[in-house]
């Protein structure tokens, strides 16, 4: 049983829409009359395309189904990607819960990834990857302003094989997951 007839709809319409706009004899065989053709041409494709798309739909609901929540589930996540104003908040919110501690409380994985962070921005030697739905972020082995021989030769730099050896944080769903990881329990004596 089909719930909406909608191809002959939108036939319909688009003939109705075509009847109604036509261009005056002045713009007859000019540049502009075949600008319009072009616009017709593209809507009327379009419209198959989206009526096409719609009769699909009736047809398999459940693929449907699975590229609608796809296309959402993507949607998401690229709407929730983090960007380096997260990274630096979160990064200070997490420093400054250390901070709060003596370091004899401190947790030594904890402190020993800030400092290697701190070391890394203070460097300039972070970056991050923005990759749509997830941000890597990882460590150069060069200043980004350093014009030395090694930190501008293509052979020194890093290369694709190596580059997951350097990735130290991922980025996904607006939290950088390893540093809430080590975060976790960064006072020896939580309960």
């Amino acid at each position: 049983m089909r719930l909406l007839n909608v191809g002959n709809r939108v036939v319909a319409m688009r003939l109705r829409l075509g009847e109604k706009f036509t261009l005056p004899d002045r713009f007859k065989g000019t540049t502009v009359e075949k600008w319009a053709n072009y616009w017709k041409g593209l809507m009327s494709d379009y419209a198959e395309v989206a009526t096409s798309v719609v009769k699909e739909s009736y047809a398999r609901p459940k693929r449907t189904l699975i590229y609608g929540t796809a296309i959402v589930a993507l949607y998401q996540m690229a709407k929730n990607n983090p960007d380096q104003y997260a990274f630096s908040s979160l990064l200070r919110t997490q420093t400054n819960r250390m901070i709060t501690l003596p370091p004899e409380q401190q947790n030594s994985e904890s402190s020993d990834y800030l400092v290697m962070l701190e070391r890394a921005i203070n460097q300039n030697k972070l970056r991050l990857l923005n990759l749509g739905i997830c941000t890597l972020l990882w460590v150069d082995m060069f200043d980004e302003d350093d014009c030395t021989y090694p930190a501008i030769c293509e052979y020194t730099t890093v290369n694709y094989l190596s580059f997951h050896e350097r990735i130290i944080d991922v980025g996904f769903w607006n939290q950088y997951w390893r540093l809430k990881w080590k975060m976790h329990n960064y006072d020896v004596n939580y309960l």
